[in-house]
């Protein structure tokens, strides 16, 4: 046996359940199965959804699969006062943060289709928000005995059907 594909000694795992990730536009597709993997690896995670009646279905759903350490909080990425608003309720509800999911995103597009239609929502939203979460939560990562992580999701396009 090849003591470098099997190690004797496998690295401990640096998560638990009380690492807590975030992901944001989590109440379907990618998001969501983001977070769903979180918590088969048993971390906390808080959901996030800007419609609140859909991130609270995800959550229920995740429940009634037997998740318990799944949280919903409204958040618009899009909007500065929610940002903080989110930023505020983190901190006091967790009070420190070990991962951020940036995945909510906005699209016009069709499928195949190239050009860029409402740039300044999509730029605002795609681009700002996740800069502007990842900076309105930078003060709950310096507080994590664990090294903090950042993942930034892009894809071109997505259809849920």
């Amino acid at each position: 046996m090849d003591h470098l594909t099997y190690p004797l000694h496998p690295t401990p795992r640096w998560w638990s359940k009380e690492t807590t990730a975030v992901v944001t536009g989590a109440n379907k597709g990618i998001g969501f199965e983001v977070v769903k993997k979180l918590l088969e690896l048993g971390l906390t995670v808080v959901l996030t959804a800007r419609n609140a009646e859909n991130g609270s279905l995800a959550v229920d759903s995740l429940r009634r699969a037997g998740f318990q350490n799944v949280h919903f909080c409204c958040l618009d990425v899009s909007d500065p006062s929610s940002i903080t608003a989110f930023a505020s309720w983190l901190r006091h509800n967790f009070g420190v943060l070990d991962i951020l999911v940036n995945n909510a995103a906005v699209s016009f597009n069709a499928v195949g289709d190239n050009t860029i239609k409402e740039p300044e929502t999509t730029i605002k939203t795609n681009f700002y928000g996740a800069k502007l979460l990842t900076e309105g939560l930078l003060p709950l990562f310096r507080r994590s005995v664990s090294v903090s992580r950042i993942l930034n999701i892009s894809s071109r396009l997505g259809a849920l059907n």
